[in-house]
């Protein structure tokens, strides 16, 4: 069973290590960040990033009020932009933890993923996703870097444990 700390304690670290990324990510040229990659879902790193936040945003409305279509991305046409909108994501996540208590994330109930479809979840199954795909795409990322030739040789993007 999980609690609402334990959880805000994994996704606030998730957050850290996302935050790191993008820092590094600043290194980089427009040209690296706009330049596309095959062999990769999403073709550029920019794209990755907008990926990576944009499916918390989507699962925080799975979990509080059902998805619907309706929702829209903001403009991310830079870093700092993206930057703003990983901080405002992360901060609604925070936010639903500090109010849901253990029997709301630990009960499995229905949720609307998709228009017309649902699906049996438990809400803390779907923050360890959310966290869990922050590192996956973290490492598309700095694979699509290796590829181009800019690999991260000085910034700690692992797990933060302290």
């Amino acid at each position: 069973m999980y609690n609402a700390a334990t959880l805000q304690d994994i996704h606030q670290r998730a957050h850290e290590s996302l935050r790191r990324l993008i820092a590094f990510c600043t290194e980089l040229t427009d040209d690296d960040l706009r330049r596309s990659l095959s062999g990769f879902g999403f073709p550029t790193i920019l794209r990755q990033l907008e990926h990576t936040i944009g499916s918390e945003v989507y699962w925080q409305t799975v979990v509080t009020t059902g998805y619907s279509e309706e929702g829209t991305m903001p403009p991310l046409p830079d870093l700092s932009a993206m930057e703003a909108f990983r901080r405002r994501t992360a901060a609604v996540t925070q936010d639903y933890l500090a109010r849901a208590g253990e029997a709301e994330l630990n009960a499995t109930r229905r949720m609307l993923s998709d228009p017309g479809e649902t699906r049996l979840l438990r809400p803390a199954d779907v923050i360890m996703r959310v966290v869990t795909h922050i590192f996956n795409h973290q490492g598309q990322v700095l694979a699509m870097c290796r590829a181009m030739g800019k690999p991260n040789e000085k910034h700690d993007l692992d797990y933060p444990v302290d």
